[in-house]
């Protein structure tokens, strides 16, 4: 199973462990605070009877530079397991394909693993190893298995045809009967293809149709009509083919709609 999984991004998940990890900050903060008010308690006895607070060297209380000491190693320890756990919990949750992916070759391979081993599977703070980010129309096609339907993406393992450093990067091959191999590389051209595409459409579509139609009926409402279609297209296409904030989408959209009414006006001999 370790080689099957590391053999793809897809299928190495495991567990972020937040409930746990949550726990343990609270108690390493907890013991802290505890040194915390020790310290501050010794500041306070060594003012009330009279000694000096404001010198490292020949402490008159020999307690304090002992909190000290702890609270160095406890605050480093801290702080670098606070940021550890923080880039955890930032990653992305594991998608539903992820863990299918890894119940199937379970069930398909007859649970060689000790149930106890593998019941990580089922828990929700499950997070990819290699976090990816995808844009909406490729997990589009991953979560509806196009890539299981079409040949050329795909590349199934058997004993004629094993895998190759580029599907998994380890000097032995992996070979697995019950796997299907996506041709990422493959993919991606697809996507980028689809996008440039449909960008060119949305940029020269609406120009030769606003002077078509300006040559038919010059009417400004009908213009105003293609442009306000096309910007809600445009909007839609943006969504669904970058992986973009709301206020990126929208001053994408802003833009294209200035260059269409850029067209729009020099399309009038009236405003020339």
């Amino acid at each position: 199973m370790c080689t099957w999984m590391a053999s793809d991004d897809d299928f190495f998940v495991i567990r972020r462990f937040e409930k746990l990890g949550a726990r343990v900050a609270l108690l390493m903060q907890n013991q802290i605070v505890q040194l915390e008010n020790a310290l501050r308690a010794e500041d306070i006895s060594c003012t009330t009877y009279g000694g000096d607070n404001g010198t490292f060297i020949g402490d008159p209380r020999p307690r304090r530079q002992v909190i000290m000491d702890e609270l160095m190693w406890r605050l480093e320890r801290y702080q670098r397991f606070v940021l550890d756990y923080s880039e955890l919990k930032a990653r992305p949750d594991a998608t539903k394909r992820q863990i299918t992916n890894v119940e199937n070759w379970l069930e398909n391979n007859q649970q060689p693993i000790r149930p106890a081993e593998v019941a990580f599977v089922g828990k929700e703070d499950l997070m990819p190893m290699v976090p990816r980010v995808k844009a909406p129309l490729r997990r589009f096609i991953d979560r509806f298995n196009i890539t299981d339907r079409i040949l050329c993406w795909r590349r199934r393992n058997n004993k004629k045809a094993q895998l190759t450093r580029r599907h998994y990067n380890h000097p032995d091959n992996f070979e697995s009967e019950t796997t299907t191999y996506s041709e990422e590389g493959r993919i991606d051209k697809f996507v980028t293809g689809v996008t440039i595409g449909l960008g060119l459409v949305m940029l020269i579509a609406p120009l030769w149709l606003l002077q078509y139609v300006y040559s038919a009926q010059p009417d400004m409402k009908a213009r105003l009509k293609i442009i306000t279609g096309f910007l809600i297209g445009f909007t839609i296409f943006v969504s669904i083919v970058a992986v973009a904030r709301p206020f990126e989408v929208l001053a994408a959209t802003a833009a294209y709609g200035a260059v269409l009414m850029v067209f729009m006006q020099l399309g009038d001999p009236e405003k020339r």
